[in-house]
């Protein structure tokens, strides 16, 4: 998953610690999502993105829905 967690909190001076703090998420998960080893489920990402003050298209990388047939 190609994600902008590493670049936001190296833009904003942060530890991953203190990304642990603000996110709830604990600092092995967070190192292994900045280094692509996991991936954060797509609440987990919403939560991330708002506890944050972003968008989550501006932190991860957002799957298109095209093969998805529409509701009837």
């Amino acid at each position: 998953m190609k994600n902008r967690l590493r670049l936001w909190r190296a833009e904003n001076g942060l530890t991953l610690e203190e990304e642990s703090d603000l996110t709830g998420l604990s600092i092995a998960m967070l190192s292994r999502v900045e280094r692509g080893q996991r991936q954060l489920a797509p609440l987990t990402r919403v939560r991330v993105a708002r506890r944050l003050g972003m968008r989550v298209r501006d932190l991860f990388e957002v799957e298109e829905l095209d093969d998805v047939d529409p509701p009837r």
